[in-house]
């Protein structure tokens, strides 16, 4: 038997993929998975690990457009700080 989390996120990808929302419905997805984690304490890793695996991946790419575009102005820097809080955050609250 597959755990609840898995069918879950089987039936938000499925939604994303019977309406077509592109980027947006994967947005919806991982917001409508974060709600439900909130109140099913099972979830409750899983979506910690989506985050720091969300926050990842955006300064990841922020830090190649820095190095491939340098810095354009200090407001993408600081975004990119706060992403690194996030992850770190994130990180800490799983162990």
């Amino acid at each position: 038997m597959l755990p609840r989390y898995l069918y879950l996120i089987s039936s938000a990808l499925a939604l994303i993929y019977l309406t077509r929302f592109d980027h947006y419905g994967v947005y919806a997805a991982i917001s409508l998975f974060w709600i439900v984690s909130a109140f099913y304490k099972p979830l409750t890793l899983p979506a910690i690990w989506s985050v720091v695996i969300f926050m990842l991946i955006f300064a990841l790419i922020r830090i190649a457009n820095i190095g491939i575009n340098g810095f354009s102005n200090s407001y993408y820097f600081f975004l990119l700080l706060g992403e690194i809080l996030i992850i770190l955050i994130g990180i800490r609250l799983t162990r």
